[in-house]
C-alpha cells in the first residue's frame, strides 16, 4: 500500500480537501459517505492503497490510528483544558487539540461500509464509523453519548439505497456527518492539525435524519434532509406549534467547475424554533446549543477549491469558507486555505481564520461566552487565528507533521493571563 502521507502530500494539493462534489468525480461509491469521510476515502483510493474487505464480499473495513504532543503556552486558560489555576476552560474557543503540554490518543477510528456501486440500479448498502480517543470526546450526542466524556463515540450509523430514477437518486437513513463546513472531524484528510475556529464554532458536526442525494451531471449535485437537529439523535420540540414538527432542515449544493480545477460547495441547515434536542459539540451534560432559547437557527455556509492552472505541476491548492449564523444573536467568520508541494515528500499548509460573535450568541465554544469559569464576559468576541503546517511522506501509510498556531481573543475577556496562545503540535496518523 502507498503511504498516507504520501497520500496527503501529493493529494492535498490537487484536492485532497476537495468537497463531495470533486470526489463524486471519481465513482459513485464516494457519493455514499458524508463529506470527511469522501475526503479520506478519495486520498487513500487515489493512491491505490485497498481497504480491507472482509468475509462477505462488498463490505470493507478502514480506518486510522492518530496520536499526537500539543504544547499550549501564553494565555492558555483560555483556549486549552487546563488554564490557570486548574480551571477548565478547554473547549470555549478550541476543540480536538486542547491538552496543554501532552501526549495523546487522538483518535482509532474504525469504518465498516458496503458500499453502493457504480451502476445506476436497485442497490443499498451502509456505513458504520466508530472512534475512540480524545477526539470522541468533542463527538458527544444526546442519545448515544450521554452523561461526561467517554473516549468513545458513533459518528456515523447510516443505510442507504439508490432509487434508479434520472441519474440515481440515493437516500440516506440514520445518524452522518454535517453537509456544512470545509474541514472535516477525520484530522488526515485536513490540511491542518487543529480544527478551525468555524469548524469548531460555527456549525453542527453531525446529525440523526434522512437525506437524499441527487447529482444532475458532472457539474451540478444537490442534497436535502431532514433532522433532529445540531449534534444530537433525539428531537424535543420546544413548544407545541413547530414547524416540521420541530425538526430541523439541511441543504447542499454543489458546483464543479468545468475544468475540474474549482468548486463551490454551499450549505445551511434551518430550525424554525429552537434547535430541537441540542447539545453543543464538546458541551457538558445539559449545556444547550445555540437556539436553546426558542428562537430560529439559521446558519449558512460557503466554501471552495482552486487549483490554478498557472501551476503547471499542480502543486498549489487555495481554498475559502465564510459562516453566518442566527439565533435573535449573530455569529459569522472566514477562513482562507493556502496548500503548496514543496517536495514528493513535504507539504506547507497554512490558514488564516477570523470569527465574531455577538454577546450571548454562545459560539465561542461549548461553554458560549459566558463559560462555566467565568472567563468570558457577556459582550461581544472576536478571535483571530493563524496556523501553519508541515506534513512529511517518509514512511508507508504514515502521515507525520509538524504545526504551529497562533490565536488572539478579543473584546470583553476578563480573568487572568493573555488572550493570546501559541501552540506547537506533533502528529503521527497511520492509516489503512
Amino acid at each position: 500500500m502507498k503511504s498516507i502521507l504520501k497520500t496527503l502530500s501529493a493529494v492535498a494539493l490537487t484536492g485532497v480537501m476537495v468537497l463531495p462534489v470533486l470526489a463524486d468525480d471519481t465513482t459513485s461509491t464516494t457519493d455514499t459517505d458524508g463529506k470527511d469521510q469522501k475526503d479520506l476515502k478519495k486520498v487513500i483510493e487515489d493512491q491505490g492503497i485497498n481497504y480491507v474487505e472482509t468475509a462477505q464480499k462488498g463490505i470493507t473495513l478502514s480506518g486510522y490510528v492518530d496520536t499526537s504532543y500539543t504544547d499550549q503556552f501564553t494565555g492558555s486558560h483560555v483556549f486549552s483544558s487546563s488554564g490557570s489555576g486548574g480551571t477548565a476552560a478547554g473547549s470555549y474557543a478550541r476543540q480536538f487539540d486542547t491538552d496543554q503540554n501532552g501526549f495523546n490518543i487522538q483518535a482509532v477510528k474504525l469504518a465498516l461500509e458496503k458500499a453502493l456501486p457504480d451502476k445506476n440500479d436497485w442497490a443499498a448498502g451502509f456505513r458504520v464509523d466508530m472512534i475512540y480517543g480524545a477526539d470522541a470526546n468533542y463527538l458527544k450526542d444526546s442519545a448515544f453519548n450521554p452523561g461526561t466524556n467517554t473516549g468513545l463515540a458513533l459518528e456515523q450509523a447510516l443505510v442507504k439505497f439508490r432509487i434508479p430514477v434520472g441519474n440515481g437518486l440515493d437516500i440516506y437513513a440514520g445518524k452522518f456527518v454535517t453537509f456544512l463546513g470545509y474541514e472535516v472531524i477525520e484530522s488526515p484528510a485536513n490540511p491542518n492539525f487543529s480544527r478551525g475556529l468555524l469548524f469548531t464554532n460555527a456549525i453542527p458536526l453531525t446529525h440523526t435524519g434522512v437525506y437524499g442525494d441527487y447529482k444532475f451531471n458532472d457539474t451540478f449535485e444537490a442534497k436535502f434532509g431532514v433532522v433532529d437537529g445540531w449534534n444530537n439523535s433525539t428531537s424535543v420540540p420546544n413548544g407545541s406549534d413547530n414547524t416540521f414538527g420541530g425538526k430541523a432542515i439541511t441543504g447542499q449544493l454543489n458546483i464543479n467547475a468545468p475544468g475540474k480545477n474549482a468548486n463551490i460547495t454551499q450549505s445551511f441547515i434551518y430550525s424554525p424554533q429552537n434547535d430541537p434536542g441540542a447539545l453543543a459539540a464538546g458541551a457538558p451534560t445539559g449545556e444547550a446549543a445555540p437556539g436553546s432559547g426558542g428562537n430560529p437557527v439559521f446558519v449558512y455556509d460557503i466554501w471552495g477549491n482552486w487549483n490554478p492552472t498557472f501551476d503547471k505541476n499542480g502543486n498549489t491548492t487555495l481554498g475559502f469558507n465564510l459562516d453566518y449564523g442566527y439565533d435573535s444573536y449573530s455569529w459569522y467568520g472566514a477562513a482562507l486555505y493556502a496548500q503548496y508541494k514543496l517536495t514528493k515528500v513535504i507539504t506547507l499548509a497554512g490558514r488564516g481564520e477570523y470569527l465574531h460573535s455577538d454577546a450571548n450568541a454562545g459560539k465561542f465554544g461549548a461553554g458560549g461566552i459566558t463559560g462555566a469559569d467565568g472567563v468570558f464576559t457577556p459582550s461581544s468576541q472576536d478571535d483571530y487565528s493563524l496556523t501553519a503546517t508541515l506534513s512529511f511522506a517518509v514512511w508507508d501509510n504514515l502521515l507525520t507533521r509538524a504545526e504551529y498556531r497562533f490565536d488572539d481573543l478579543s473584546g470583553g475577556t476578563t480573568g487572568v493571563g493573555s488572550t493570546t496562545q501559541n501552540e506547537v503540535s506533533l502528529e503521527a496518523v497511520y492509516s489503512f
